[in-house]
């Protein structure tokens, strides 16, 4: 918690502060901001997170696909969205008191909390978990100077932290995977949907094995599967989706899925989720 002495009028940011937003990680982290928090001038969305087991709150959609991007990362293991620099104020030898001024809002004197979109959380092969902030950067961003300085403030608050920090514009986002995750994200765990593990490990085995065995496209494999299985319309594509999140199988993500593609264009992952063993043939 931060020191700084926040005005007790300002009952928004202690009410936030008294919520715990801001703190904690994994399934206890609260966002700074939600989707309720301030009128964004973007499409604002909620994802339940692979990751967490929590709904992220985005307030653009480069935030959310940025999102999408870290959550097909097995090296990610934590997503913290809007993270506040709570301590920000403290660190006088980066925020002189000419620019903490300006930081303050110039009727009630409360201090802005500056947030970084994401604080994104690694782990390496030895187990080592490391950190790095990320704030997206929107066209509108850079149209003024006092923006401009704000990401200067924060650059400077990682550098402090020795946590690698960078903007990220939207071309430096992979739209085409990210729209790709996005189909298929709500498939991954399909408790979800009413299935447990036993109860369709078998039709699982049969789906892969007509993407194996069977001929044409996938969207073929699909229907096989519907017809001759499930008795339920659309639940091949909802196996599909969940294989894909659970990376059993694998296709190009860097390409938008086409169901009608051939079936040779998936592959059959091995058990680790790793290696390719075996790519299916039409």
């Amino acid at each position: 918690m931060s020191k700084f002495n926040y005005d007790a009028s300002d009952a928004k940011l202690q009410r936030f502060i008294k919520e715990g937003r801001g703190q904690g990680r994994g399934a206890e982290y609260q966002p700074w901001l939600n989707v309720h928090s301030i009128a964004s001038r973007g499409r604002v969305s909620r994802v339940s997170g692979w990751k967490t087991g929590r709904v992220h709150h985005f307030l653009s959609d480069n935030e959310t696909r940025y999102f999408y991007l870290c959550e097909w990362s097995d090296a990610v293991i934590d997503i913290r969205e809007h993270y506040p620099l709570m301590d920000l104020y403290e660190m006088t030898d980066i925020l002189d008191d000419d620019l903490a001024k300006k930081l303050m809002d110039r009727k009630t004197g409360t201090p802005h909390i500056l947030t970084s979109t994401f604080l994104i959380t690694v782990k390496n092969d030895e187990g080592q978990e490391r950190h790095f902030a990320r704030n997206i950067k929107e066209a509108r961003d850079f149209e003024k100077n006092s923006v401009i300085e704000r990401y200067e403030v924060i650059r400077r608050y990682w550098h402090k932290k020795g946590i690698p920090w960078g903007l990220v514009s939207s071309s430096e986002i992979n739209a085409v995977r990210a729209k790709n995750i996005e189909w298929l994200h709500a498939a991954r765990r399909l408790s979800d949907w009413g299935y447990s593990d036993q109860q369709i490990a078998g039709e699982i085995r049969f789906l892969m094995e007509l993407l194996i065995g069977g001929q044409g496209s996938i969207k073929n494999a699909i229907e096989r599967f519907d017809s001759q299985v499930s008795g339920e319309q659309g639940k091949g594509l909802l196996m599909l989706k969940h294989l894909l999140a659970a990376k059993q199988i694998k296709i190009d993500m860097d390409k938008p899925i086409d169901l009608n593609h051939s079936a040779k264009s998936i592959e059959i992952v091995d058990n680790k989720g790793s290696d390719t063993v075996a790519k299916i043939s039409g």
